[in-house]
């Protein structure tokens, strides 16, 4: 209208997100992933930084593994960040997952620094044998326990035995429920090993038990099904010197879960291969899941709930 002046349009409220209250800014922290907190949210500003140094509890648990280390830039190293995120737990990590990651002096920094420590996944990572059993050794009061994808120092052939690791685990960790070994798949040259299955039968309290492409024979899993007094999930898939006949799923009817080795791959969240099957058995082909779309079944607090 002519004549009139404008008003001045109203000046848009800002937020000053350094004074945002501590109990908030924790929430939010507690929403992110580890590895955007350590390679992102620290830049932010300096009580953003201190939040993320100085608060213990926000890494109580440790997840790193693929999914979670896509957002990292390329010039970080893995087992760096690693390092960090379990220093600012102050000796109270009780889960550590990571994926990608290798090197002894790593896994010895976790052994004497996550003395609390209950679950430990450690997927497609590269250990020696005498550094890892150090580690395990450290773990009093482990519940749950993977090494999936090994490419430790005594790997060839595309598999590794395991067995001396299984045994320190069975004397070393006395709580131990959960077990996960699987191989990325069932090697024809590996033949029938049992030296795994034999340790594992000695882990009294185990509950759940996956062995995916492992080499073991009907005498393993018996040990296993024998020692293991209070197993109720048993998955083999890919466990083909396996022979399962009636007296195989006998063995097995107390158990409340079951998959054996020609079971459908459905569920299975890591990346496999089709096995190499002994002559004269029919040639098995699965596909290879897309590794970025990997589903790990986890769900805030519920550890392992997607076996």
């Amino acid at each position: 209208m002519a004549g009139t002046e404008e008003m001045p349009a109203e000046e848009e409220e800002t937020r000053n997100w350094a004074e945002m209250p501590r109990d908030a800014l924790l929430a939010v922290l507690q929403k992110l992933g580890h590895a955007d907190v350590l390679t992102g949210v620290e830049l932010v500003c300096r009580p953003w930084c201190r939040a993320a140094r100085e608060e213990p509890e926000l890494w109580r648990r440790v997840d790193l593994r693929r999914r979670a280390a896509l957002s990292f830039a390329p010039h970080v190293h893995l087992a760096k960040v690693a390092r960090a995120a379990v220093t600012r737990a102050a000796g109270r990590c009780e889960a550590f997952w990571a994926e990608d990651i290798g090197g002894d002096s790593f896994v010895f920094f976790l052994g004497h620094t996550a003395p609390k420590l209950k679950s430990l996944r450690l997927i497609s990572c590269t250990f020696s044998t005498r550094g890892l059993n150090g580690a395990l050794r450290n773990f009093p009061v482990l519940e749950e326990l993977e090494l999936s994808l090994y490419s430790g120092a005594a790997a060839a052939s595309g598999f590794c035995d395991l067995g001396e690791t299984c045994a320190v685990a069975a004397e070393a960790c006395p709580l131990l429920e959960r077990l996960r070994l699987s191989k990325y798949r069932f090697h024809r040259l590996s033949g029938i090993g049992d030296s795994e299955a034999t340790a594992i039968a000695r882990m009294r309290g185990l509950r759940s038990l996956q062995l995916f492409g492992n080499s073991l024979s009907d005498a393993g899993l018996a040990a296993i099904l024998r020692g293991c007094a209070r197993l109720e999930s048993l998955d083999i898939r890919h466990c083909f010197n396996v022979d399962v006949k009636d007296e195989t799923r006998a063995m097995c009817a107390r158990l409340k879960t079951l998959r054996l080795p020609d079971d459908s791959m459905d569920g299975y969240d890591l990346a496999f291969g089709s096995p190499e099957i002994n002559p004269g058995r029919a040639e098995l082909g699965f596909a290879v899941p897309d590794s970025p779309e990997m589903n790990y079944g986890f769900r805030g607090d519920i550890l392992w709930d997607s076996w």
